[in-house]
């Protein structure tokens, strides 16, 4: 694909499996508390893909603990190209609606083995941009290890709102929650057919500055079809009733 069209694809089709806990593009198999609002927020970032510097804005995702087991998930980020570039000069992207339901309780939830969850729902087209609805179906796996670490499987489908079949399939690695900063990595596959494959690693830090209240920071670097990106991440997650 030339790099002109790939870099359009790139930008106007991000996706990832942006639906996470930050900084990951995967997520776990915890859900918020009931009446609980989770506000993950990325305020802004950088990635350069090829020669393209963009800016991400307002990278945000809101859960809400609807009932035991259940929470409701809406997601929206904004994206900025710097420069020269043949998309426009904003863009409004990966806005989607999920109910993520924890199938079985296990380790997150202060019980044991594996923790199992699923989730499910709507993707958005571009605010302003071609695109119809798409739609995303997600396992989620969580495994403890002691109190050390924690591993977190994800496998999801989509149609995406171009209509392309996406597959995507991350781990996602957790030193002890006991820390108070603990480090974190993620490497992860996805393939949009007749688009582009990803293959990605990311590593990082979480830190909980206060009670309901973590700070993260990642570095990603990944291949897009052969096109090399990196991308830093920093943002926030606070609980609040």
């Amino acid at each position: 694909m030339p790099t002109r069209l790939l870099l359009t694809a790139a930008i106007l089709s991000w996706s990832g499996e942006a639906f996470a806990y930050r900084p990951f593009d995967g997520t776990d198999a915890d859900v918020a508390e009931t009446g609980e609002f989770e506000l993950e927020l990325g305020p802004v970032g950088f990635y350069r893909l090829g020669t393209q510097n963009n800016l991400t804005l307002a990278d945000a995702v809101l859960n809400y603990g609807l009932v035991h087991r259940l929470e409701l998930v809406a997601q929206f980020e904004y994206v900025i190209p710097l420069g020269s570039s043949n998309v426009p000069p904003d863009q409004a992207l990966d806005s989607a609606l999920l109910a993520k339901v924890v199938l079985r309780e296990g380790c997150l939830q202060a019980s044991t083995g594996l923790s199992v969850a699923t989730e499910d729902g709507l993707l958005f087209p571009p605010i302003g941009g071609a695109g119809n609805v798409g739609a995303s179906g997600s396992l989620i796996v969580s495994q403890c290890f002691g109190r050390s670490v924690i591993l977190h499987y994800n496998g999801d489908v989509e149609l995406t709102p171009d209509h392309n079949l996406d597959l995507f399939a991350s781990v996602i690695g957790e030193g002890p929650r006991a820390w108070l900063v603990r480090p974190v990595a993620e490497i992860y596959a996805e393939r949009e057919f007749n688009a582009y494959t990803t293959y990605s690693a990311l590593v990082g830090a979480i830190w909980r500055a206060v009670a309901k209240l973590d700070v993260d920071a990642g570095f990603r670097a990944a291949a897009l079809s052969g096109t090399l990106l990196l991308e830093a991440r920093l943002g926030i997650t606070w609980t609040f009733l």
